[in-house]
């Protein structure tokens, strides 16, 4: 049941992209989209992270402040790279997240950088390689704002991982409540300072309302399934069943939204997937040193 609920959460987040696109078509910009989903549910959760506070995670603020905040920029990043360019190779960009906590394990948890690891980093960088290698000539970097945006909310993503995994403590719900928080505000800064809020209040209620139900009923069973099921099972196996979400993105975007899906976007998502499950062995090699 446990494995179930973490293939049930990335379903849910391979199809992302779809309540957040109908919202866009709807009249909404990509900030206005993510301050009407996350504004509400961050909301709701601050008394649960009041009472969070009161426990161990006082006597680790920074760590879980500097957590919180990598991931939540990752999360607003990866939504707007989601709305503005192409689902497959967003998805496949911000998975290069392996490379990034491999490298970081090396660096700062001093983990060995082996054989398993090296073909960790070659795997990923090869699938992006092939991948930025269709759009125009010269070098396979990244051309598009989405295209930056995902590889930067990889980063941030694996950073916010690494330090979950030398203080265990910072992670699970009140993390991932306070990261809804962050995208809230930061959504809320570039309303105001491209000044969409009057244009977001003059909306229709019931545009608003179905942002914030994407939200409760969206968001949070994908989450609290991910949660529920992390918990019984060991952290190599979440991993593993949460790359499902590769696959289910570009299916998806693929048969709903036309996007092109030939053999470049296949040979990265088959090279990004092995990069994540061989990055997944070092997640149970780490999670028993830091135990």
């Amino acid at each position: 049941m446990a494995a179930v609920a973490v293939a049930g959460s990335a379903l849910l987040w391979g199809v992302w992209w779809l309540p957040l696109r109908r919202l866009e078509e709807a009249g909404m910009s990509g900030f206005q989209v993510n301050l009407s989903i996350y504004l509400v549910l961050a909301l709701a959760a601050l008394p649960y992270l009041r009472h969070c506070w009161q426990g161990p995670l006082r006597a680790h603020a920074v760590p879980f402040f500097v957590a919180t905040l990598l991931m939540g920029l990752a999360l607003l990043g990866w939504n707007l790279a989601l709305l503005w360019g192409e689902v497959v190779r967003v998805s496949l960009l911000f998975y290069l997240t392996p490379i990034w906590a491999s490298i970081l394990s090396v660096m700062f948890l001093h983990v060995r950088f082996g054989l398993g690891r090296a073909a960790t980093v070659l795997c990923g960088l090869a699938g992006a390689m092939i991948v930025l290698s269709g759009k125009g000539g010269g070098w396979p970097l990244p051309r598009e704002t989405a295209d930056w945006l995902a590889l930067a909310s990889g980063m941030l993503f694996a950073g916010s991982l690494v330090m979950t995994r030398r203080w265990p403590v910072i992670s699970g719900l009140p993390l991932t409540l306070s990261c809804f928080a962050v995208v809230a505000l930061g959504s809320a800064v570039m309303v105001l300072v491209r000044g969409e809020a009057g244009t977001l209040v003059a909306m229709s209620p019931l545009l608003l309302l179905a942002a914030t139900l994407v939200g409760a009923l969206w968001i949070l069973p994908a989450t609290w399934l991910m949660l529920w099921g992390a918990g019984r099972i060991d952290a190599g196996r979440v991993s593993i069943i949460l790359l499902l979400e590769i696959p289910v993105a570009a299916i998806s975007a693929t048969l709903i939204a036309g996007e092109p899906f030939g053999w470049r976007e296949a040979a990265g998502c088959l090279l990004v997937l092995l990069a994540g499950l061989l990055e997944s062995r070092g997640q149970v090699q780490e999670s028993r040193v830091f135990s």
